[in-house]
């Protein structure tokens, strides 16, 4: 699992990269929670489920979450970050993560969207939503 949060997470910060605040360089990615106090718009990832296959390719669920706040409440930049985040779906040459493969060193992932799921907020200032792939992770070497 540590492979495959390398990729997506350089994967997604290259799409939504650090903002600087107050001097500092915030991240905007996180694994399964923000904290509190994590700017908008954010992305959070997980993998609900990995399933090995005990030979050289694993099957996981891959969660990513988009989280912002607009103060008009527009989903406009937030439908744009999680269109980035997918791309076209493209099987030549994939401009997001859908069809997509990603590489390390040890593993090579390839990503393919499953459900998009518009996600209502406790908070009725948050709008979310949430994007699940199917992955198929091989171990290299």
């Amino acid at each position: 699992m540590i492979e495959l949060r390398k990729a997506l997470k350089a994967y997604l910060k290259s799409i939504h990269p650090n903002v600087a605040i107050d001097g500092k360089s915030v991240s905007r990615v996180h694994f399964q929670a923000a904290p509190e106090n994590a700017p908008f718009p954010y992305l959070v990832y997980d993998f609900p489920n990995i399933s090995p296959d005990g030979e050289s390719m694993d099957l996981a669920m891959v969660d990513i979450d988009g989280w912002d706040s607009p103060t008009n409440g527009d989903t406009a930049a937030l439908e744009t970050l999680m269109a980035l985040v997918n791309g076209n779906g493209n099987l030549i040459s994939p401009t997001g993560l859908d069809k997509a493969t990603l590489f390390t060193e040890a593993i090579a992932v390839t990503f393919y969207l499953d459900i998009k799921i518009p996600l209502r907020d406790d908070d009725p200032r948050i709008r979310r939503r949430k994007y699940i792939y199917q992955a198929k992770l091989f171990r290299r070497g």
